[in-house]
This record gives C-alpha cells, sequence and structure tokens, in this order.
C-alpha cells in the first residue's frame, strides 16, 4: 500500500493522543462513603465497575480509531494487485536495484518507467485559438510530462514525421527534439506513430510503461485500416499501459477548407477555355466565405483576379463546388491559385495553386481511303473542337509523302487503311520513334492479313491480326482500364470511368488480336473481354491500335459500331481528344501534383538540357540533372505546397521554361473529430483516458502507477465508524 500525503497518516496517529487525554483528565475519583446498609451492594459493585470500564476502554478505542481513519483518509492511500502478489524476480537493467525493482513492483510514483510521448504535428495542428496553434499547445503539455516524470526513465517523442523510433539518450535530448517538433505537410496519420510508440515501448525492459498522444483527435488523424493494425498489435497488452489521450484540439472546430481543384485540362491549346472546378468545405458555425481565382503575371511579376464567388454555408458541416472557366492565355507555363479572400484559424488549406502548359494547336494529319474528306467528317470534327490543327491526306498518297512533311504533323491517324507496302509501314515506325504519334483504327479495309502481320507493320501496330469477329445484336462495347487516353474522362467532375454510358456505344464487328507486343498495353476491352484498344511505346514516340472503325457514315448498310453517332455520341468527343493528346504528349503530361507525389516532366523541346533549376514556393532554387535518355526531369517527392518552376538557359526550342503545383491531398486538414468507438476499438474502451489538462493526468497517472485510490472506501467506514461511536456513547452516558 502507499500513500500521496504519507504525513497525513502520522499525524492521525499523534491525534489519537487527544482522546486519551481528555479520557484521563475527565474521569471522576469516587469518595468513599462507609454506609452499613450497602455493604451487601458491595460485590455487585465490583461487577457494574468493570463492566462500565470495559465500556469506556471499548468508546475509547472506537474515538482513537475515528482519528487514524481520518488521518488514514487524508493521506490517499492506495493498492495495487501487486501489494497482495508481489512480483519481484522481473528481469531489470544492469543499473536498476532491489529496491527500485521493490518500488516498481509495489507501485511506487519514483519508479522508472518507459514514456512514449506521439506529438500529432499534421497541418491539422496548425489551426490557431486563444492565440497560438495546437501543436504549440501540445507542446506546452509535452514539456510538462516530461518534467513530472521520475529519474531515470525512457523517454521517446514521436512525431506525424516519419523516422526511426529509439529512446532518446537523457530527458535533456526529448526536451530538445520536443521543442524543435514543427508541422509537417507530409507527415502520417498519428495513428500510425502510435503503432510504432506500441512497438517501441514493448520493447523496453522496464515493468511500468505510459503512451501520451498529444493530438487534436480529429478524424483523418485515425484511418480504419491503421486502427485495425494497432488493436492487433497492442491486443491484450493494453491493460498493462498507461495511455493517455492528450486531447488539444477545439471542441467545436470553425473552419472553411478548400479541399481539391480540378482542371479540365492541364495542357491545352491557346483557344481552349480550362474549367477549373474546386471543392469547398466547412465546418462549425454558419459563415459566408468569397473565393476569388488569381492568375500571376510573370511579365509583370503580379497577380490578376480573373473571378470571385461567395460561397454560404449553413451551421454544421457541409461540402459545396464552385467552378471558374479561364481562355485567352497565350503560349507557356501559367500559374495562378483559388483563395479565400479573408483566412480564418486553419490557413494552411485557404488555397489551393494550379499549373496550366498552353500550347498553339498542335498539327494533325488525317490520312483515309478517298474521299479523305467524307471518311474523316467525325473524327475531325472532334478534333477541331479541342482545337487541333487538322489536315486530310488521301490513302495512296501516304507512300509518297517524304518524311521530312510527314514530321511536321505532330501525330498522323490512319482511318481503316488499306494494305500498305513494308517501307511505307517502315516510314511510319521511324516516325514515331522520333517523337510522334500513329493511330490506327482498322476496318473492312483490312483485307489482306499478310500485309498487317508483316513485321513492319507489327511493330506499328503491337498485334498481329486474326479474323473479324462479328456480334450482330450489337451487345458488345467498350470497358476502358486505367489508360492515358481516358483522360478526358476522369477530368470531369463527380464521374468515374465506370460510370459512364459504354454500352450505349454498341460494337458490331472487329477485328480479333493475337502475339501482342511486350511493348503494348491494353487500354480498352470489348465485354467479351477481348482487347480493343492496344498503346505502346516507340522509340521516344508512341502509337495507338483500336480494332474498329470510326470512318463510317450513319447510314452504312452493315455498320462496325455506333462510336461517332450513338445516343452518347458525346463521349466520342472525350474519346477522340483523349487519343490525340495521347499521341502529341499531352495526355500523360502532368502539372498539378500532391505534396509527396514525385514529380515527372516530360518537355517538348527539340535540344534537352544538361541542368535546369528548380524554384520552390519559398524563393529558394535547387540544381537538377535531367535524364537524357528519357528526355525526362524527376523531381524528388516536394513537402512544401505551393507553385514551382522549371528553367534552363538556351533560346527558342532549346530554352526550358516549365512549371508544375504541388497541393496538399484532400481530406487531410479536415477537423471533424472522431468518434469515441474508433479509439474504443483500438486500445479497449477501459484501457486509456481522455484528459485535457494536467490535473487530470495527476489522477491517472496516480491509478496506473500506484494503483486504485481507497479514499472513498476509508470515507465511508469513517463515517460509518462515527455513527457506531455517537449511538454506543449515547448507551454508555444515558445507562450512567
Amino acid at each position: 500500500m502507499t500513500f500521496l500525503t504519507f504525513p497525513f497518516l502520522i499525524g492521525g496517529c499523534l491525534a489519537t493522543a487527544v482522546p486519551v487525554l481528555l479520557h484521563l483528565l475527565l474521569r471522576g475519583e469516587p469518595k468513599q462513603i462507609e454506609f452499613p446498609a450497602l455493604m451487601l451492594l458491595k460485590k455487585r459493585f465490583n461487577v457494574n465497575k468493570r463492566s462500565y470500564r470495559l465500556k469506556h476502554i471499548i468508546l475509547l478505542a472506537l474515538r482513537i480509531l475515528l482519528f487514524v481513519l481520518l488521518g488514514l483518509a487524508l493521506a490517499r492511500p492506495s493498492v495495487k494487485v501487486a501489494d497482495w502478489f508481489p512480483s519481484l524476480a522481473f528481469s531489470t537493467r544492469e543499473n536498476q536495484g532491489f529496491v527500485s525493482s521493490l518500488a516498481a513492483s509495489l507501485g511506487s510514483q519514483d519508479a522508472p518507467i518507459a514514456a512514449a510521448i506521439v506529438v500529432d504535428s499534421s497541418l491539422r495542428m496548425d489551426y490557431v485559438a486563444g492565440n497560438r496553434n495546437r501543436l504549440n499547445a501540445a507542446k506546452e503539455f509535452g514539456r510538462w510530462i516530461l518534467a513530472n516524470l521520475p529519474k531515470n526513465s525512457q523517454v521517446a517523442v514521436l512525431s506525424s514525421l516519419r523516422e526511426a523510433e529509439v529512446f532518446q539518450i537523457d530527458m535533456l535530448a526529448a526536451e530538445e527534439k520536443l521543442k524543435r517538433l514543427t508541422i509537417t505537410p507530409l507527415g502520417r496519420p498519428v495513428a500510425d506513430a502510435v503503432f510504432d510508440a506500441v512497438a517501441l515501448l514493448n520493447s523496453s525492459e522496464l515493468e511500468q510503461r505510459e503512451l501520451y498522444v498529444l493530438t487534436d483527435l480529429s478524424e483523418p488523424g485515425w484511418p480504419d485500416e491503421i486502427v485495425t493494425s494497432l488493436r492487433n498489435r497492442v491486443g491484450d497488452k493494453s491493460e498493462d499501459f498507461g495511455i493517455f489521450m492528450v486531447d488539444v484540439g477545439v471542441e467545436n472546430p470553425t473552419d472553411s477548407a478548400l479541399l481539391s481543384i480540378t482542371l479540365s485540362n492541364q495542357v491545352a491549346a491557346s483557344e481552349t477555355p480550362i474549367n477549373i472546378t474546386a471543392e469547398v468545405s466547412h465546418i462549425g458555425n454558419e459563415a459566408s466565405k468569397t473565393v476569388e481565382l488569381v492568375v500571376n503575371d510573370s511579365k509583370k511579376g503580379a497577380e490578376t483576379i480573373r473571378g470571385s464567388r461567395t460561397v454560404d454555408f449553413p451551421n454544421g458541416a457541409s461540402r459545396r463546388q464552385i467552378a471558374f472557366t479561364l481562355a485567352g492565355f497565350e503560349p507557356g507555363t501559367h500559374q495562378g491559385m483559388i483563395r479565400f479572400t479573408a483566412s480564418d484559424a486553419l490557413a494552411i488549406d485557404d488555397r489551393l495553386v494550379f499549373t496550366v502548359e498552353v500550347r498553339p494547336p498542335e498539327k494533325l494529319l488525317l490520312v483515309a481511303p478517298p474521299p479523305p474528306k467524307s471518311s474523316t467528317l467525325y473524327l475531325r470534327q472532334a478534333l477541331e473542337t479541342v482545337p487541333f490543327a487538322v489536315d486530310t491526306l488521301p490513302l495512296t498518297e501516304l507512300e509518297t509523302l517524304p518524311s521530312n512533311t510527314l514530321k511536321t504533323y505532330r501525330a498522323v491517324f490512319l482511318l481503316d487503311p488499306t494494305p500498305l507496302e513494308p517501307a511505307t509501314w517502315k516510314k511510319l515506325a521511324d516516325y514515331a520513334a522520333a517523337g510522334y504519334g500513329v493511330a490506327t483504327f482498322l476496318g473492312a479495309s483490312a483485307d489482306s492479313l499478310a500485309s498487317f502481320n508483316n513485321p513492319s507493320a507489327t511493330e506499328v501496330l503491337g498485334a498481329k491480326l486474326v479474323r473479324q469477329a462479328v456480334n450482330h445484336d450489337g451487345e458488345l462495347w467498350l470497358i476502358p482500364e486505367v489508360s492515358p487516353i481516358f483522360t478526358p474522362f476522369r477530368s470531369i467532375p463527380g464521374y468515374t470511368l465506370d460510370q459512364f454510358p459504354w454500352e450505349a456505344q454498341s460494337v458490331y464487328r472487329y477485328w480479333e488480336l493475337e502475339d501482342l507486343s511486350s511493348r503494348a498495353d491494353i487500354a480498352a476491352r470489348f465485354s467479351d473481354n477481348r482487347p480493343a484498344i492496344l498503346t505502346q511505346t516507340l522509340g521516344r514516340g508512341c502509337t495507338v491500335l483500336v480494332t474498329t472503325p470510326i470512318s463510317e457514315r450513319a447510314d452504312s448498310a452493315m455498320p462496325w459500331n455506333d462510336l461517332p453517332y450513338s445516343e452518347a455520341r458525346w463521349m466520342f468527343l472525350l474519346f477522340a481528344e483523349g487519343i490525340a493528346k495521347h499521341l502529341v504528349g499531352m495526355g500523360n503530361q502532368k502539372s498539378n501534383f500532391n505534396v509527396g507525389e514525385q514529380v515527372v516532366l516530360r518537355p517538348n523541346i527539340s535540344t534537352f538540357p544538361a541542368s535546369c533549376l528548380l524554384g520552390t514556393p519559398l524563393g529558394k532554387s535547387e540544381r537538377l540533372t535531367p535524364d537524357q535518355v528519357r528526355r525526362e526531369i524527376v523531381v524528388p517527392a516536394m513537402t512544401e505546397p505551393g507553385n514551382y518552376t522549371v528553367r534552363s538557359g538556351g533560346v527558342g526550342q532549346s530554352a526550358l521554361d516549365l512549371g508544375f503545383s504541388a497541393n496538399i491531398p484532400a481530406g487531410v486538414s479536415m477537423l471533424k473529430r472522431v468518434d469515441k468507438s474508433v479509439l474504443d476499438r483500438q486500445f479497449g474502451a477501459d484501457n486509456y483516458q481522455v484528459v485535457r489538462t494536467p490535473q487530470e493526468i495527476i489522477f491517472g497517472i496516480a491509478r496506473k502507477r500506484i494503483g486504485q485510490e481507497l479514499y472513498a472506501m476509508v470515507m465511508l467506514f469513517l463515517a460509518c465508524l462515527f455513527a457506531v461511536e455517537y449511538i454506543f456513547a449515547n448507551r454508555i452516558y444515558k445507562s450512567a
């Protein structure tokens, strides 16, 4: 048994002299009077005297016990199971002697412990309340915890930043690490850090272990998959831990956040309008926020406001989508942001940045059987809306077209080609390998398998033709895979690829393929699971093979498909745009990333630079070395959100002037409080304590280190004893 305030017990014992002294002072001295008539009662008197003395002794004992129990209650006794079953034979470190072992076994507050302090340093901890953010509040609480740990304890300070999990050398090292903690844009959920802290505590040889988690208890810090893994790791050992969830968050936070930004095109032609959609969320009290679209003018070094929207939020949690349209950009890289005009308590989610690369309209060549204007009608009209500069050419003139003239076009489309000479296929293969694109749409004119299956042709096509497959019922349609040619579909907000009405575009005939090239990827299948569209990388360029044509008119007697003129003909526009942008290098060109993603840039320049400079949002510059073989620039994972630039020397097509943007992932700044059931599932409902003040930790530590206090039980027994003493004393004095 241990006592929080042992001197009170000593005082209670010393106070027992008070009733003894009063008993002796108030004891009456009988006068001796000889009365013959009472001589016969003397014997009876001695019997009564002994009984009366016994009752007074019992009453004295009760009063002494009252003072002892009062001192015991003020001393706040507590008991651990180890008090009754002391396990003195556990292994400890060499410098832990018998006295420390005995103290730990009996639950002393001075026994060394193994403690892990996990500090949530995520972006949400930058929320300001009471003139300080949540991280500073957590650090202040952490300093108090360190100051109240027993001497010679093992201490580890962990955070959202992923690093080696070890105990600090000493208390000063732990304090220094706690002091140096900063907000971590690229961090892990706090539950992941708790996972590592539990493993570290389990490795300690000390008997007593305590885990302190300093967090705002927001929902994104406790994802289900980590919580489940943590519960499996903690298991039944959670009862051996002193687990304290230190809540430094705000009970009812108010915050408006820009969650995500979607651009209709990240690489666009100069005449193409760019649609920008931002998702806005709000939690807390009713609010009205103004969102503005700002574009950076690199020539003037200033910002231009290109639009604004006002969004009203009711009380509670809600989400909205706001849209802007940008147009009139000159060719080049353009950067900007969407932001709130007024910041709130969490400023990190009050803006989103973006980058758009604008190019002059790319030239495309459509090659088709005569008459080419009629055969290319649907595809030409679809591509001109993007816009692309589109020319047509009869298939018979392709063989005599000079290679230099062919390279004035960024991509070539073969619509229902007839058998070509191997030399023509070779010219197309060399054209693609030089960094251009070739798309082939097979149709009824492919009537010579030998011509399409020769090595020069299969190098461009990526597979061999087998036969025509027929499905007259039209119960066949495209099922897209993850491929750059479907990027326009993915840019439409609120839709995923499988939500588009693909079954409305029936396919009646197509070419079966075999012996797919190792370079070929299946971009789409038919609903019978056979390959429908192939993409492959060929040298520095790429090729696309579509096994059904798009050059037929709607009044064809035996159509191959309904792609250009079905009820969902608007999907054909996205389909044509996706293939064309993939061929010219715009489909897989990405300029907007999340913090933590690896950035890969593939600039369309004639001479690749030997080195370039990366400009960061903080105004710093870093030198990068491009990959000359792959003709790409790889930028390490960014940890700071904002707009970046990549520039090099040179003139004209040799100059490099690119940019990209990095935003925090959607949802990581959400302040919705985690449900208690999540923590119960993780640690067990009775195995942890949520605290907000040091006083709550003091009581929790007392229970974990020295056991359960007996104060209430002692006070109850004291009240009962006082009642017994009162009744017993009244009976004695009344009878006397």
